[in-house]
């Protein structure tokens, strides 16, 4: 089915997010579903997806502050700035109550949002989020990549130039505890330099700093024995397979389902944090499933 679709701002009174508005052609366009990407991403980061839940629903992509072009506010990065701005646009732009689907970071932001305003979501789907502070603590894997990030980050160099400089730069092979280069990794030609420079192009490198200097402020208030109880809605945790990368750690996942009065969990065998490549069907089909039946 045939989308149409609209950029547009909307200003919280602190900061002006930017957001994507799909609509499906025809008379109706379906209830809402707000889709809340992850850490350094953008609203882009899963439209791939997009086509097939605007057949069925009324869709708004917002890129974070600090993201995409979204307004910045340096020193307030945390995850309740995050969750109120959410909160404000639900309210606000969207004006009904909405499902919401939410990958890695997003997830988290979805689960305070739920909990804090649980007036404006009729169900959600969290996408192999961690459900602890701890399961996203910068590690001595994860800081050269992050600093690397956010040297590059913030439009001082060309999307070009980043990601020239991202072949060089420091990742992780699966099960090896010593770090390559993305070239070593990816090769010389894959999209993925240029689809990581894009996103690093309109970062705020003072986001990353939040994560890589002050986690304990930035994390403060995500705590699932407080935010699970209060949750009225259905909640669908979608956990990538733990052997391919998935961020969302079983042992939490069953802490998580004691908590939540509607809560459900699946885990998708062979796919990896990123839910929906290189196979978007069995994440894809799940959400809309789960949906259907909230």
């Amino acid at each position: 089915m045939a989308t149409e679709f609209q950029e547009h701002r909307f200003d919280t009174g602190v900061v002006t997010i930017n957001y994507a508005e799909f609509r499906p052609s025809g008379p109706s366009s379906g209830p809402p579903l707000l889709m809340l990407h992850g850490g350094s991403g953008r609203w882009q980061y899963d439209q791939g997806i997009y086509p097939d839940l605007t057949a069925r629903y009324h869709l708004y992509a917002p890129d974070f502050r600090g993201h995409g072009k979204s307004g910045r506010v340096p020193g307030r990065y945390r995850f309740q700035d995050y969750s109120e701005d959410t909160i404000a646009f639900l309210r606000r732009c969207v004006a009904e109550p909405a499902y919401l689907f939410g990958h890695s970071m997003g997830g988290m932001v979805a689960l305070m949002v739920a909990a804090q305003a649980p007036d404006v979501v009729r169900a959600l789907v969290v996408g192999d989020s961690p459900l602890t502070p701890a399961g996203i603590t910068v590690s001595g894997r994860t800081r050269p990549r992050l600093e690397a990030w956010r040297d590059l980050a913030g439009g001082k160099l060309s999307i070009a130039e980043i990601a020239e400089a991202l072949r060089d730069a420091p990742t992780f092979l699966p099960g090896q505890d010593e770090p390559v280069t993305m070239r070593e990794r990816y090769g010389e030609e894959s999209s993925v330099y240029e689809d990581l420079a894009t996103r690093l192009y309109y970062n705020d490198p003072d986001m990353l700093t939040a994560l890589l200097d002050d986690h304990a402020n930035t994390t403060a208030g995500y705590d699932m024995e407080v935010l699970l109880p209060a949750i009225r809605c259905p909640v669908l945790l979608l956990q990538a397979d733990p052997e391919s990368g998935a961020r969302m750690a079983s042992a939490d996942v069953a802490r998580a389902l004691s908590l939540l009065a509607h809560g459900q969990h699946v885990q998708l065998e062979g796919i990896g944090h990123l839910l929906f490549s290189p196979r978007k069907e069995p994440a894809l089909s799940t959400i809309i499933d789960f949906f259907v039946s909230a």
